[in-house]
């Protein structure tokens, strides 16, 4: 028995939008199911995308004259602490039992630029280290995407840092954005 073309297409989109329908929700339920925490941001730009508009990410920890990069001992996971209200990368690792051991283990990587020290005639300046975590984009309307660019625009070196992505942590180490804070308010990504 042969199916004519058009049932055929019918079949098959059919099939594609519940595969689609089947991915959204089991993100949506890994990301609801993860151990939330924030990680701190800097330097974001909004670009038209279509129909919409998103907030370019950088997520961005400074480091201190005084401190150092994080031990680097694997190109595959990094180790998440807790300090103050966000949490910072310590470490990476080759495997999560490795990066277990040192935090809480995250899939992704991790570059650093090592803080400049100071001397009696020379203040130092601060480094960085900077997480690519699978994600860059917060997709939002452009009047939020300019306020957040703005806020972050005048962030400054020596103050508090002012925004944060919170990011669902998953059974499977996965990072999964679920939204930012931004001056203490909350945008949460939701696809539903």
């Amino acid at each position: 028995m042969k199916i004519n073309a058009a049932p055929r297409i019918l079949i098959v989109a059919g099939v594609c939008v519940l595969a689609l329908i089947g991915l959204v929700v089991s993100e949506g339920f890994a990301r609801q199911g993860g151990q939330d925490v924030l990680l701190p941001m800097e330097a974001v730009d909004p670009r038209s995308l279509l129909s919409g508009h998103y907030v370019q990410l950088n997520l961005t920890q400074r480091l201190e004259p005084n401190e150092t990069c994080p031990s680097v001992a694997g190109e595959e996971w990094i180790a998440l602490r807790e300090a103050g209200e966000a949490h910072v990368a310590i470490g990476t690792a080759a495997s999560r039992e490795q990066a277990q051991l040192l935090g809480l283990p995250i899939r992704g990587q991790l570059t650093c630029s090592a803080p400049a020290p100071g001397s009696d005639l020379i203040e130092g300046t601060p480094g960085w280290v900077q997480l690519d975590l699978g994600f860059d984009r917060f997709h939002i309307n452009q009047t939020e995407a300019l306020r957040i660019e703005r806020v972050l625009r005048e962030q400054t070196v020596n103050e508090a840092t002012r925004a944060y992505a919170i990011v669902s942590v998953g059974r499977d180490g996965r990072g999964r954005l679920r939204g930012l804070v931004v001056d203490g308010e909350r945008f949460e990504l939701d696809w539903l």
